[in-house]
């Protein structure tokens, strides 16, 4: 198509309705056919039309033949783990929209809100000298003194200011500031080693990937995942729930979503392999898992939905350490394996509990599995600065400083330990 004459004279007027009007009756451009001179013709000179012509181009084949950057893709349907039932996939991005309640349906569990009796009773029984001065050095450490300066991501929208024009920050990630503040208290709570000798048995494992899956209503659901840092022990977690508590969950009723099945926020696959990697060897020490440690790369999420990638995440691994240690075609387990989970978003900390004692998901009958979520832990609260306001509030500030969420976190990290075994909080491990 050209610009012809008619169409330039059309921009004088710059209404948008004669400009359509202009453009729908003189903007085509119809390219008559060529004309042969008619000497030609008596020449018998052959014409080419070149425009219906396409030039001869050789196929380039690169020099060395298996070169990997130039090979070609093959069809999933012709790899070789391709399935003709298609599974369901969990990844850590994966959002379920109602929560809990949408987990523990699909881990056929039953939920408890509050920490597990064995975990509550620590809870501020050991004292951290200097506590608020090394949190506070941490938090800092995280949030200020750090040389990076990374381009951030434009911040949300300020509803006094909803048309301001923000300009790029550069400075520390969130993922790397949660980084450091979960090393520092991690730090913090292993300072404890000279009151209680058994935190020298525990290990730290940095990105340890695992690949699990779960039969639910004789449908795969597969998980391949890379946990920040997975916390070992000598020995497994001694069972959040004794036996009264696993007998009483046979009369627990799962809740229902009917019509929606809980299996809708999960995307589907058909290339795919049913595994079972803890991660790590099963020989020797430091091979039993006591805390699985995660930072969301999601943070528009509610606190429902962190929970839920908790309980969900929880489920896998411990079904892979099921498998791995009664065999493949395990289903009522012989003995629970529990695992706790803590999630930090920056500065909010979600505890986790989960114990499993069956991996028959495909009926809601029989004992279930048992969960505890812990009230969300606040460390302290960042408030962005507003550029237009004077300059106490023209800079981003951190307030709110709450030393107690750290006693959950040492809580936690202390769960297990022998010297603490059968010691209530009224003892005062004296």
């Amino acid at each position: 198509m050209r610009l012809t004459f008619c169409l330039y004279a059309g921009m004088r007027d710059v209404t948008v309705r004669n400009w359509n009007r202009v453009w729908r009756n003189r903007g085509k451009f119809y390219d008559y056919p060529a004309k042969i001179p008619q000497p030609l013709l008596d020449r018998g000179t052959e014409v080419v039309d070149m425009s219906n012509q396409k030039p001869q181009l050789q196929q380039w084949t690169p020099p060395v033949s298996d070169d990997p950057r130039w090979a070609k893709m093959i069809p999933p349907e012709e790899q070789p783990d391709w399935k003709d039932e298609p599974a369901f996939v969990h990844k850590d991005d994966v959002r379920l929209f109602e929560g809990v309640k949408q987990a523990c349906l699909i881990a056929k569990a039953q939920h408890f809100d509050s920490f597990p009796p064995c975990v509550d009773q620590l809870i501020g029984a050991v004292e951290t000298s200097d506590r608020d001065l090394l949190l506070q050095r941490g938090i800092m450490q995280s949030q200020v003194w750090n040389t990076d300066q990374d381009k951030l991501p434009h911040p949300p929208k300020h509803p006094r200011k909803p048309i301001w024009k923000w300009k790029r920050k550069h400075g520390i990630t969130r993922l790397k500031s949660s980084l450091i503040l979960l090393r520092n208290m991690l730090r913090m709570s292993h300072s404890h080693i000279t009151d209680f000798p058994s935190l020298n048995l525990r290990k730290q494992i940095v990105d340890l990937p695992f690949y699990s899956y779960v039969m639910y209503k004789d449908k795969p659901i597969i998980m391949r995942e890379t946990l920040d840092m997975l916390l070992t022990s000598d020995q497994m977690l001694a069972p959040f729930g004794d036996e009264s508590i696993i007998d009483a969950s046979v009369m627990h009723k799962i809740p229902d979503m009917w019509p929606v099945f809980p299996t809708v926020d999960f995307l589907e696959t058909n290339n795919y392999e049913l595994c079972n990697e803890a991660g790590f060897r099963r020989e020797g020490q430091f091979t039993s898992p006591h805390t699985l440690i995660q930072v969301p790369r999601k943070t528009h999420w509610e606190t429902q939905n962190y929970q839920a990638s908790q309980v969900m995440t929880c489920l896998q691994y411990t079904a892979a350490l099921a498998r791995n240690k009664f065999g493949e075609d395990v289903r009522i387990l012989p003995e629970p394996i529990c695992v706790q989970h803590v999630m930090l978003e920056e500065s909010r900390i979600f505890f986790t509990f989960f114990q499993l004692n069956t991996l028959d998901l495909s009926s809601d009958t029989g004992i279930k599995n048992l969960v505890w979520t812990g009230p969300v832990s606040q460390l302290f609260e960042k408030v962005m600065g507003q550029p237009w306001m004077p300059r106490p509030l023209k800079f981003d500030k951190l307030v709110n400083f709450n030393p107690a969420a750290y006693e959950n976190f040492l809580a936690v990290y202390l769960s297990g330990l022998p010297e603490l075994s059968g010691k209530s909080r009224a003892e005062d491990l004296s």
